[in-house]
Order: C-alpha cells, then structure tokens, then sequence
C-alpha cells in the first residue's frame, strides 16, 4: 500500500515537472525573439531585459528573470516593468451653484488622475455627474427680420413680464441679448434700384432700414427691459429670394465672444427665429463674395457684420466645428413651410441644434424657449480627445438609474436636476507607438458644457528606465553613428542600417541612397513605389507587393488550390500577371482550354448539347424546348429523363443485389456508391436527385431515392449516394398494425367509458334508495305529524236539518 502511494506521489511531482518545464518553455518563447528592451517589456508581464553592456550569454537579452540570473546577468542591470500608477489628484464633491459665486461649481467628480497603461491592458476609470441647480444660462435671441417676419418682432416687442417669469423659472441666473439677420447686401441678393437700395420696402409703401447681413443690438444682460426696448427699436429690411444669410450671423454670435457677452461658465443658447431658408457656402460666389469664410469675428462699433461682401457664407461643417469649440447650443425655432428643410439641416447638426415649429406670428415662442432649453439640459453626452493618442475609450453608465446596469452609451437623456449619473471610462492602450515612455494627456467633458472635465494624466509604460547608459569603454564596441543603449548599440539620429552607415540628415547621401530605390525610366518618383520603405538604397516591400523596386503586385491565386497562378504546372508569376501554360487561361491560370471537362461521364456533346463550356464549367441554356436545364453537365430538365441518372442505375442495382464492390465501373467510366439512409438534408451544391424502383427479394416494390455529383478527379467520374429506402410491402403491414392498434384503443376506450358510465348509476341508486330509508325512519319517529301532503280515502256527509228523518225509518 504505501509503495503505490510512493509511485503515485513520484507520478504527479513528475508530471507538474513536465507542466512547470513547459509553461517555462512558453514563458521563454514569448520573449527571446525581441531586440530592444521596450519591446521586450511589452511582449509579457514576465519578460525582463539585460541592460548590462558586458553580457556575453548566448542566451537572449530578453527572457524570464531566472533565465537572465542563471546566464549572469547583473541583477542590478535588469529592467523590469515599471509598478502601476493610480493618483487621484483632484476630488471635489459634486455642489450646485452657490449665491456668491460660480467657482466653486462642481459638476463632475473626481476632476484629475494620474495613472499608466501597459501595453493590452484596460484601467477602469469610475467618475461621476451630476447637472446643477440654477446653471447660468445665457440665452441670445437671434431674429429673422426681413419684410416677411415683421409680425413676429411686435409679438417678440409684446412679451414683457411673460419673459421675465419664463426665464426665472428656468434658472436664477439668466442672462438675454439680441441680434437680428437679413441677407448679403450683393446681387442677386437685393435690388440694386437706388429707391430700393435706400428703401428696400419701397414696393410695400413702407418705410424700412437698408439691407444687411447680421447686427448685433444687444449683447447678454439680466436687464429684461433692455432687451424689450432694443427689439422694439430695431427695423425690418427685405430682400428678394427667400433663402437668408443665417449662418452669416451665426458664425459672428458664436466667434464674437466678447462683443455678446458670453459667460466662461454658462449654458450658452441661440434662438434663431426665422421663416426662410439658408444660403450656405457656395452661394456668395454668385455675388462676388468668393473668399472662404474665416470663422473670425468682423463686427463694427454699431454691431455690424462689416466683411459680408468679401467672404463667402460659411458651410455646416464649419458651423458645427464653432459650436462644438465654443459648446454654444442652437434651436432652430421656425415656421411649418421651412420646418422639414430646418429637420435636415438638424440631422447635419445634430449634437448641438434642435428644431421647433414656431407659429406664423411667433405666439408660441416663450414656449419654445422652456421646451428647447429642457431638451438642451435633459441631454448629457460625454467626449474626449483620446484620438490624439493611442489610448482609447469607451463608456459605459446607468443614465442614473438606481441599481440599474451598466450599458455602453456615451449619452444619457431624460437627465433631471439631481440626478448622479455613474459612469465608467475604460482605458485601453492595444500597443505602443513607439517604446519610450511617454504620457497622454485626455480630457472627458460634457458636450454641450465643456467647463467641467475629468483631466487623466495617461502614462504609456513603454519604455526602459536604461536610456542614460554612461559607459564610455563600450561605445568603441559599438559602430559609428551608434550609441550604446540599455546594453545594445543603436544608430544615432540621422543614421540607420545594420551598421549605422546609412546617413538620414546628409541630404546628398540620403538623395543617393534613395535614388537608388526609384525605378529607372519610371513615371513614379516615389522610393520603391510607395509600396515599400528604402532601407540602405535597398527596398523592403510591403506585403502583397514584389521586385526590386516593389513594383509588382502578387499575382492572383486559384479558386480551386489556392495557389498563385494555379501552381507550377499551370502558370507561373511574372511581375504580378500570370503566364500561363498550354492547355490554361484566365487571370489565375485556373480555366482549362480542354473542353473534356465539360462532358458527362455518359459520354455525349459538350455540356450534353444544351450550353457551352466556360473555364472547364457548363453554362447551361436558360431556355430549350424541354425548358430550362440544369446539373453539372446540363443534363437535366423539368420534363426530361435525366441521361446520368440512366447511366447509374446498374451500379446502384448492382450495390442492392451485393454483386459488386462500392467500386463499380460501366464502360470506360467508375462509380463510387455508398449508402447513407439516414442522410436526409436538402441536396448540396452540385447533387442531381435520381429516383430507382424495383422489386427487392421479399416480392416488395421498393423506391430509392439517390443523389449524384460528378467528380473533378480523372479515377472517379461520377459518386452516387443512396439517401433513401420506401417500400410497398413494409408500408401495408405499417399501416396494417397501425389499423389494429387503433381498432384496439377504440375498443379499450369504450369499454373504459360503459365501466365508468355503469359505475356512476350504480352509486347514484346507492345514494338515492339510502335517502329513502333515512327519510322513512325520521317519519316513523315522528308519527304525530301529519304529512301536508296526505290526503284521507274517508270521507263524511251530513243530512241536511230540514230533511224529514221520520219517513225514512
């Protein structure tokens, strides 16, 4: 007994050795092949690099730390990965907006972490938000006022105290300015009649201020009244199309940051009121306005769009680049006629604009103005900058739902005020751009604000801490042009090769040497291509691309092998087209000029006369006088007898009666049968259905049903599978005993039913006859009664008094 318990324990320490020496052999592969200390930190967690210049080992730099100390590597000299970093530099708590000040706003938390990142590793970053109380907000009224608006401005002129408690109730800190648009004072634009120039409402009899493109009357106050009086001053203008300069003035109320006022800390909202379409870039050409538009702000000291005639409109793309950099939101309020173009232009602009349908005299606009700024505030969207670097992002949050799971969405909607919304950014650094250590800086802010952010100081572990290598005995070791780093030589900048001879800096060597990766006579100047990098005057090509020069593209490879060019027997590779051998064409050298293939092994006309043979393959006639055929040979019709099925019989039969092998030959052609009943799947690509009867040995007429598909290989011409078995006989005695069995539950069933029927009489007597005894008795004890429902057999007659009683006696 403990002899077997000895072996066993020598069995499992022998074979965790085996286990042990082969995760050792793994660990040791995942290392060894780099040559340089930072990829070698970055292959595996347990990869170290040898940084000592005197390691002769032959055993690489680059290996597990056991391996190095057993090879003589110092251990003061082995670079190991640098420990993780993880530093919460800033954590304010999350705190509404405070009466005195707006500094110490804090909607999202922690504010700053310091942390790294290896190489296919992912940080969970776990932060927090939540929208204050009583944000500012900064509200700028944008307004159409062409002839065709000037309705709405006496509504906008009538709103009074309704503004002043509107706003209130949005926040208690709000801030209203004014500006108004009208179009490019250019032809086609406007009329350039000197009455109309002066007057463009001359033709209404109606007097009217000049045409311009976009004032800016009042810039953002709290003062209610300022804004009333500044509307009500201002004038309307006309022009002729009904297109307008919209995003004119939009560009200038974004980029004039200091003419309207806006707030560093506040919600900032455009609403642009208007019954007219957008003229968009392109469209100031027609008037000679042909300079791109800048996006800088051009206002005068009256508040005037000065450079209207010189630049053109502004197209969307450069509107939401300024919306996005200044988080200035815009709701669209317009009329129903412009509605469906203003629902287009929202899709182009969708992070920061919303539309809404404004009534023909802008009755409805104080409303618009509380619904626009509650979708605004109910939205919350997280960006960042990552894509500057190689870290990515993704984002995932409950959207403030109590014990609700994470999903990954950087939006959330339907946000209320005091609602926190947990979310979690994962970091993931795939590789390193380049081995050094060097640090990401990624800012995640709230799109339609910006000036609250989570700053994450990213530092990338993809160097060595060996770079300063001061040993000056070693440098002779080392070629010119090279330095010695982290124990290995490599080239200084400006130099690169094996042997750091190669000049990058010398401009006339450089020349010289990439002269010699261009192709001689060649239109291309580009080195090697552009397919490839010049290493040394020589090109190293990139994959799928060949020659010297890598001017030549791999060539195509066959369908059927994989090969390029199909092979060596069929073509061979010239330059990245195929030259092929006789008896082959195509691009892969893949079609065969033989037509053999394309006839059945019955023997017959090419593709049996009913199509034509393209690269070894039938095409078969759509249509014939037996209509459409089909099979590998075109065999086959709905109303024909299929000539291969016929072929096949013999071998099939000759499979039932046992009289031959699988193997079975007809004339100059072979057969493989085989037997697979229970094979019943829909025919695959290239299976003919045939269908076999005969009488079998018990005097049944049986039916077989089975599939051909014609083989490429010259030994078998045609494989033949028998997927089916139905016979006569067998069916009749089915049905036979399925008739008796049934006849034999009908029966039981009925006899079952009388039993249960006979058995519920007998009980429902039983209860009835004990009723009548029960009730018997109790009359018997009770005698004295009278039964209400007797009636005595006796009955009584008395003589009348007046009858004579005497003559009767």
């Amino acid at each position: 007994m403990h002899r077997k318990v000895l072996c066993l324990c020598v069995v499992l320490l022998l074979g965790y050795a085996d286990g042990q020496a082969g995760q050792q052999m793994l660990n040791k592969l995942a290392c060894i092949d780099h040559q340089e200390c930072g990829a070698c930190l970055s292959a595996a967690p347990h990869c170290r690099w040898c940084a000592d210049p005197y390691y002769n080992a032959p055993a690489p730099r680059c290996n597990d730390d056991l391996s190095l100390v057993q090879s003589g590597c110092s251990q003061g000299l082995i670079q190991r990965p640098l420990p993780a970093l993880w530093e919460v530099v800033a954590n304010n708590t999350l705190q509404d907006v405070q009466p005195d000040s707006l500094d110490h706003v804090v909607q999202i938390q922690p504010q700053s972490i310091r942390l790294s990142l290896k190489p296919r590793e992912t940080r969970k970053v776990k932060f927090s938000y939540r929208p204050a109380k009583n944000y500012p907000l900064d509200l700028y009224y944008l307004m159409d006022l062409t002839w065709s608006m000037k309705d709405d401005k006496d509504t906008l002129v009538n709103l009074g105290d309704a503004l002043t408690v509107t706003l209130s109730n949005l926040t208690d800190n709000f801030r209203i300015g004014f500006g108004s648009f009208a179009d490019k004072p250019l032809m086609p634009f406007i009329s350039v009649d000197e009455k109309r120039l002066a007057n463009p409402c001359a033709m209404e009899e109606h007097e009217c201020e000049a045409m311009y493109n976009y004032r800016h009357h009042l810039s953002l106050t709290d003062q209610v009244k300022d804004f009333i009086e500044n509307v009500n001053k201002s004038a309307v203008t006309a022009n002729l199309d009904n297109a307008e300069g919209q995003l004119d003035a939009l560009v200038q109320v974004i980029a004039c940051g200091n003419r309207i006022g806006w707030s560093a800390h506040s919600r900032k909202i455009v609403i642009l009121l208007t019954d007219g379409s957008i003229h968009t870039a392109g469209d100031g050409k027609l008037a000679g306005a042909t300079k791109r538009n800048d996006g800088e702000c051009h206002l005068d000291d009256n508040g005037y769009y000065t450079e209207s005639i010189i630049y053109d409109y502004p197209s969307l793309e450069q509107v939401y680049r300024l919306l996005d950099k200044y988080k200035v939101n815009v709701v669209f309020a317009v009329t129903d006629s412009v509605k469906s173009y203003y629902d287009n232009v929202h899709q182009l602009l969708e992070d920061f604009t919303y539309v809404a349908k404004l009534e023909s005299d802008s009755s409805n606009i104080l409303k618009l103005v509380k619904m626009g700024y509650e979708d605004i505030v109910s939205v919350v969207n997280f960006k960042d900058d990552s894509s500057n670097g190689p870290v990515k992002v993704q984002y995932f949050t409950n959207c403030g739902v109590k014990g609700g799971s994470m999903m990954e969405t950087t939006k959330c909607t339907g946000v209320e005020y005091g609602m926190t919304l947990n979310y979690e950014a994962h970091l993931t650094l795939d590789s390193c751009p380049e081995y050094k250590k060097i640090t990401q800086k990624i800012r995640i802010s709230e799109s339609q604000l910006g000036q609250d952010s989570l700053e994450l100081d990213v530092e990338l572990q993809c160097g060595c801490e060996c770079e300063g290598d001061q040993i000056k005995d070693m440098l002779l070791n080392c070629p010119s042009n090279s330095h010695l780093v982290c124990g290995v030589c490599q080239c200084n900048k400006g130099w690169s090769g094996p042997m750091c001879n190669c000049s990058i800096e010398d401009e006339a060597a450089s020349a010289a040497l990439e002269a010699q990766c261009r192709e001689p006579n060649a239109t291309r100047t580009i080195a090697c291509s552009g397919m490839g990098d010049c290493r040394c005057g020589k090109c190293q090509c990139d994959r799928g691309f060949s020659g010297r020069y890598c001017q030549c593209k791999d060539c195509e490879r066959s369908i059927e092998n994989g090969m390029e060019c199909g092979g060596a027997e069929r073509g061979t590779c010239v330059c990245g087209q195929c030259s092929c051998a006789p008896g082959w064409l195509g691009s892969a050298c893949d079609c065969p000029t033989a037509t053999e293939a394309c006839r059945a092994p019955a023997g017959g006309d090419v593709c049996s006369g009913h199509g034509t043979c393209e690269c070894g393959r039938c095409k078969c006639d759509s249509s014939g006088p037996d209509g459409k055929y089909s099979g590998m040979f075109c065999e086959t019709c709905a109303t024909c007898k299929n000539p291969l099925c016929v072929n096949a019989e013999p071998c099939v039969s000759c499979h039932l009666n046992n009289t031959c092998t699988d193997l079975c030959t007809i004339g100059d052609f072979n057969y493989t049968v085989t037997e697979r009943l229970t094979d019943t799947d829909t025919l695959k690509t290239g299976e003919v259905a045939c269908i076999l009867r005969r009488e079998n040995e018990d005097g049944q007429d049986c039916e077989y049903k089975y599939t051909y598909s014609a083989a490429t290989k010259s030994m078998i011409s045609m494989e033949i599978v028998i997927r089916s078995k139905n016979c006569i006989g067998a069916l009749r005695a089915k049905l036979m005993t399925s008739a008796l069995v049934i006849m034999a539950c009908v029966v039981a069933v009925g006899m079952i039913v009388i039993l249960i029927y006979k058995s519920a009489q007998i009980i429902s007597d039983r209860r009835a006859y004990a009723k009548f005894v029960q009730e018997a008795q109790e009359s018997r004890m009770h005698m004295q009664e009278l039964n209400p429902l007797y009636i005595s057999p006796i009955s009584e007659f008395k003589m009348p008094e007046a009858y004579n009683r005497d003559k009767m006696d």
